[in-house]
């Protein structure tokens, strides 16, 4: 049976789902079309048990906060009314309303709210601080968009900031207007509204107040995305929380009360949280803005004049950067955290010390600032520190003119957008010996483990028991993702090398190549210039053993500069294989999915001991539970870190890169040797060939002379005829047959291709072009022979030569 005022299950093709929860004074509901599975949020007034505490008051309310979602606010960042269809479907819906008030149909934000988000154990002591600047800037838009039309809302706080899917991300929309009201032209209100833990003192002990309350329920929310608790004694009653709230000083944006009832004033954000330092000196700053007691100063800073860099937000224009009229300060607000979430912050993980850096980068930072930055932090010495790019980023790797600015990665502020290794440590990527940093209230507790904690300190031990445990299991599993990516760098780097060892080989084979051709031809024309035995010996002998010594010589060498080059090739390849085989280790697969700290266990124990918190049913030993847990989390951390397994993959990984440093070096100075060999080879071939013609040219004028015992003219000893060597084969060729050569016979070319050379022989007939010989038959088949030999010889060697570089 459906109750009064109650909607009913089902309305034409809408189903209703669920209640989504209630408002200031409204209730929400999830309706879905059947047919197209369109989904609406419907707020509805909300029916009191007692229907005569339903006043005009809240009446007005309603109507108002209906109007201005429906008819004046349009943002992004609030949260929309839609239009249902068909009309039939909202008629229905008025006549179960309270009154006849209007129904108000908005957009379905299917994220749930942000306090859903911050009673998750993993936020404990905050959100990431990808979800801070998202809050953030989403808070800042909603709230400076409102003001801009002259309304304040009243009731920002965790509830009425809702979470829409958007692709792949979630958008924050602010909600709930109800209590939003426009202020008159003095701004000023004075109806006492809103949740008190969340609202301005001025809301409390002022008659008036502005729209200067919306900034401090920001600075409150602001602070604990931030740490995941409240800034000011949250568990303290209203009466005392202002008491303490009023003495504080305008630098002081947290209070906190130890187990002795001392109160200390913090002028700095807790250190249990996940965002960069950067981030968070800036928002120190802010949040001194945001939650000034003093109402007339609060988003104020003092006003120094006009300025050209000062610029208004970019999509709507607001009055705040603008100088009030008789007063000397200007509202900052909403400009300054524009400027601090716009700022870039370069994300650093140091493999060494397991530490993380952070720098502010702009696009005049150089590589050098980020390197002493770095070494100011770690100690280790700016010539010693290398960087390992993850796989998200684009550039392959770090050069001397690389920005910093653009190794920023907005998607990556979570994780480190570069790892830092240290290059002189010859041991070990990380330490063993790495001191855990312990927050303070754990060291207090164990120092005296049979204290009995106040409800509130001991849900702050929890809260930090859970941050240390989580924060040590992260940071072992960015240890095993930088030696991962050391050691797919490091591999990358070796592979890169794979052409240039291959082209070393191809060089230096082809050098032998011609060292073999050049020992041939020496050989050649020693048996050639040696056969008519027109050369005195006392010249030829020492000429030619000059000859075969040079020629040993630099055979000596090149046969030890390929040995060289095996070796190289052979330590590579082995070199190659082991940093493929490291990749394949255990420890660097499957890491992320590892619980190592047994972190589930752990939530179990926080959500049972926060249960206990508030059912107030704690006692001496409530906290046992969680410091256990903490004293298991150092004994894993130990084994850890010293584990065997670990070690030797870091060792291992260590001996790769050394070894290819030495590879690296020895390769540097075999090409070195090969460019030395490669000019040596070509200097004794042309002087080689001077020498040759040197030779001939000295028989040639002797064999010219006139005999004496005139035997050529009576003609009785023809077939002793010397042949003219002016007009020998092509490997003596005369000048005649040098003129041809440049005309186009193939020369050898140390280091270049390398073409055949024209058989003598062609069809069965000797060109006579090619080979002139005086009379005599015996000379001419014995000449031709030897040119067919030393043709065919050093075709087979070039052949061979070919295929050895190919």
């Amino acid at each position: 049976m459906i109750k009064p005022f109650e909607d009913p299950p089902l309305i034409g093709d809408w189903c209703r789902e669920k209640r989504l929860g209630n408002g200031g004074f409204g209730v929400v509901s999830l309706w879905r079309n059947r047919l197209t599975q369109q989904t609406v949020a419907i707020k509805k007034f909300h029916i009191l048990q007692d229907r005569s505490e339903i006043t005009d008051k809240h009446c007005e309310r309603w109507r108002n906060e209906v109007k201005l979602m429906t008819e004046t606010v349009q943002n992004e960042n609030i949260v929309r009314t839609v239009d249902v269809q068909p009309a039939a479907f909202i008629q229905e819906l008025l006549r179960s309303s309270a009154n006849g008030l209007p129904v108000l149909c908005m957009e379905y934000c299917e994220g749930g709210d942000l306090r859903r988000v911050l009673n998750r154990v993993e936020n404990c002591s905050g959100l990431r601080e990808q979800d801070v600047r998202d809050v953030l800037r989403s808070l800042r838009n909603a709230i400076a968009y409102l003001h801009s039309l002259k309304i304040t809302h009243r009731d920002i706080k965790p509830e009425n900031l809702v979470l829409k899917q958007q692709g792949d991300r979630f958008i924050y929309k602010l909600t709930d207007l109800g209590y939003a009201k426009a202020l008159d032209k003095q701004s000023l209100n004075a109806s006492l509204v809103g949740t008190v833990e969340y609202i301005a003192p001025d809301l409390i002990y002022c008659d008036r107040y502005n729209c200067s309350v919306d900034y401090w329920s920001m600075g409150v929310i602001g602070f604990e995305i931030v740490t995941g608790v409240r800034p000011f004694i949250p568990h303290a009653p209203i009466t005392r929380w202002m008491m303490h709230v009023q003495q504080k000083k305008p630098a002081d944006i947290a209070i906190t009360e130890d187990n002795r009832e001392n109160y200390t004033y913090h002028t700095q954000i807790f250190p249990e949280n996940y965002i960069s330092d950067c981030l968070r000196k800036q928002l120190e700053r802010w949040l001194m803005l945001a939650l000034e007691w003093n109402p007339k100063q609060r988003g104020y800073v003092p006003y120094k004049g006009p300025s050209n860099s000062e610029q208004t937000p970019k999509s709507v224009k607001f009055a705040e950067d603008n100088k009030p009229a008789g007063t000397s300060t200007v509202l900052k607000i909403f400009s300054l955290l524009d400027q601090i979430l716009e700022k870039r912050i370069l994300v650093l993980f140091c493999l060494y010390d397991c530490r993380r850096i952070e720098l502010e980068v702009t696009p005049d930072t150089t590589m050098q600032t980020l390197r002493e930055h770095i070494a100011q932090s770690t100690g280790i010495p700016v010539d010693e520190i290398d960087f390992i790019l993850p796989l998200e980023q684009k550039q392959s790797r770090v050069e001397v003119d690389t920005r910093p600015y653009d190794l920023y990665l907005p998607e990556l502020t979570n994780r480190p957008m570069l790892f830092v290794v240290h290059r002189g440590s010859r041991a070990c990527i990380v330490q063993r010996d790495l001191k855990p940093h312990i927050p303070k209230s754990i060291t207090d507790v164990f120092q005296n483990i049979k204290i009995k904690l106040k409800p509130h300190m001991l849900r702050q031990f929890i809260a930090n028991a859970y941050y240390f445990i989580a924060n040590e299991q992260r940071l072992y599993v960015l240890v095993l993702d930088g030696v991962r990516n050391y050691g797919l760098t490091l591999n990358d780097g070796i592979a890169r090398r794979k052409d240039e060892i291959g082209r070393m080989n191809k060089v230096v084979y082809g050098i032998l190549g011609g060292v073999e051709y050049h020992k041939l031809t020496v050989s050649h024309a020693r048996d050639a210039l040696n056969a008519g035995k027109q050369i005195p010996s006392t010249t030829f002998e020492p000429v030619c053993q000059q000859w075969e010594e040079k020629c040993a010589r630099i055979e000596a060498n090149v046969r030890k500069l390929a040995e060289m080059a095996d070796k190289i090739s052979k330590r590579y390849e082995s070199v190659l294989k082991r940093s493929r085989d490291a990749l394949r280790h255990t420890l660097l697969h499957g890491y992320e999915q590892q619980d190592y700290f047994g972190l589930k266990t752990v939530e179990g124990r926080y959500e049972q001991t926060r249960a206990r918190i508030l059912e107030r049913i704690t006692h001496e030993k409530s906290h046992m539970d969680m410091s256990q847990a903490v004293y298991e989390c150092l004994k894993r951390r130990d084994v850890l870190l010293r584990d065997p397994a670990f070690q030797e993959l870091q060792q291992q990984l260590l001996d790769i890169r050394h070894e290819m440093q030495e590879i690296e070096k020895v390769l540097e100075k075999v090409v070195e040797l090969t460019e030395k060999y490669k000019r040596e080879l070509a200097r004794l071939t042309l002087e080689h060939q001077d020498e040759v013609w040197r030779l001939l040219a000295a028989c040639s004028s002797r064999s010219h002379t006139p005999t004496t015992n005139g035997s050529l003219a009576n003609g009785s000893d023809s077939g002793a005829v010397f042949p003219d060597f002016d007009e020998m084969a092509p490997a003596f060729a005369a000048p005649e047959s040098r003129r041809r050569q440049e005309r186009g016979a193939p020369k050898f070319l140390v280091g270049g291709p390398v073409a055949p050379f024209q058989s003598l022989v062609a069809n069965g007939s000797i060109d006579e072009n090619l080979v002139r010989l005086a009379e005599g038959p015996n000379d001419v088949d014995e000449l031709i022979a030897a040119n067919e030999t030393l043709i065919l010889t050093t075709n087979d060697l070039l052949c061979d030569s070919i295929t050895m570089l190919k």
